[in-house]
């Protein structure tokens, strides 16, 4: 899927825009194809006066761009798949077990804290393989 944004130089909306778009873009899996309006531009009489403007399949958004309208229409879509979010929170286990490994070591139990720091990591690293390979299956084409 291909997310079109328009936008142009200078433009505090559009700045704010396309922050909200790289966030989506790391859970949704779409492509980007940004242009930048100038006079000179097709389309910049019908959007000058609307920018920044994200189009999703049809769909216009435009002025302010917020993150949850955007993130709602996304999901109907094509919802994330339960693998993506396995991996998410396998991650966020991971990060988890790693802190208080390092905690651990802090009190002086160097075997506890090895123990912990090496499951976090590699529990971080199957949700990492999960989230990766669902990115990847996402992205291509269907049949």
């Amino acid at each position: 899927m291909t997310v079109a944004f328009y936008s142009k130089d200078d433009c505090k909306l559009c700045d704010n825009a396309r922050n909200v778009i790289k966030r989506l873009k790391k859970e949704f899996f779409f492509d980007v194809n940004e242009t930048m309006l100038t006079e000179e531009h097709p389309r910049y009489k019908e959007f000058f006066m609307a920018i920044p403007v994200v189009i999703i399949q049809d769909k216009q958004f435009s002025g302010t761009i917020l993150e949850d309208d955007l993130r709602a229409f996304l999901k109907e879509l094509k919802p994330p798949t339960r693998l993506f979010y396995l991996g998410k929170t396998l991650e966020a286990l991971g990060f988890l077990t790693v802190a208080l490994g390092l905690m651990y070591g802090l009190m002086g139990d160097m075997w506890t804290d090895l123990y912990f720091f090496l499951g976090g990591i590699v529990v971080f690293g199957v949700g990492m393989v999960l989230e990766r390979r669902e990115l990847r299956r996402d992205r291509q084409p269907s049949v």
